[in-house]
């Protein structure tokens, strides 16, 4: 009973791919994963005001190539590109402190379709809730745009003290097809945390894409 398995580690190597791409030996696997961990944290921390999707990293000897996925991808490059390259040197000296000299290549891609990705749906109900919008207007509002930005279905989940009710409880609501047990349906996923200031409410967004 309860048992559950993460929509995207389920689809690996069918509709989805690892976000990242390397090979190491069995004594520096672990501080790889580490730096990995500390890369992304490093990104979302000194990219400011924007929402990003997906951050890949790829390795080849000692070069690190890091493919920022953002909606807005001027934010993060800068008119002249000054941003992009400041926060290019910030991230080579981080990592050049903590683990070793590092090559450090930062791509930023656009997303083409920013309604139909399940982090950024769950960010924008994420900071309606924090603002103290009704949490049933939050999730509607993002079901709205996934199925008008032509998802084939998306369900939201928010789970907590809603309304700041003494028993935490669960709500959910779907539009469209969202099958979780098929493999070959492309499925975004994406859990996050609204903080407010009585409690922490938990937000789980499926899409299904086409």
């Amino acid at each position: 009973m309860g048992q559950k398995v993460h929509p995207l580690g389920f689809r690996l190597g069918i509709t989805s791919d690892h976000s990242s791409c390397w090979y190491a030996k069995n004594k520096d696997y672990s501080s790889l994963v580490k730096e990995d961990i500390c890369i992304r944290n490093f990104i979302i921390k000194n990219v400011n005001n924007i929402f990003v999707s997906l951050i890949e990293i790829k390795r080849k000897y000692d070069i690190v190539i890091v493919d920022v996925y953002v909606a807005k991808p001027l934010t993060v490059i800068g008119n002249d590109g000054s941003k992009l390259f400041n926060l290019r040197n910030l991230l080579s000296s981080f990592l050049s402190s903590k683990f070793g000299p590092r090559l450090v290549t930062i791509n930023v891609v656009e997303i083409v379709s920013p309604d139909l990705d399940a982090r950024l749906l769950a960010d924008s109900v994420r900071q309606q809730l924090e603002k103290r919008i009704p949490f049933r207007k939050a999730m509607k509002t993002a079901m709205s745009k996934a199925i008008k930005a032509g998802a084939k279905g998306i369900k939201v989940q928010v789970s907590g003290r809603l309304n700041g009710t003494e028993i935490a409880r669960t709500e959910w609501f779907r539009e469209g097809r969202v099958p979780l047990h098929t493999l070959k349906a492309n499925i975004d996923y994406f859990n996050n945390k609204a903080r407010e200031i009585y409690g922490i409410l938990g937000i789980k967004v499926w899409v299904y894409k086409i």
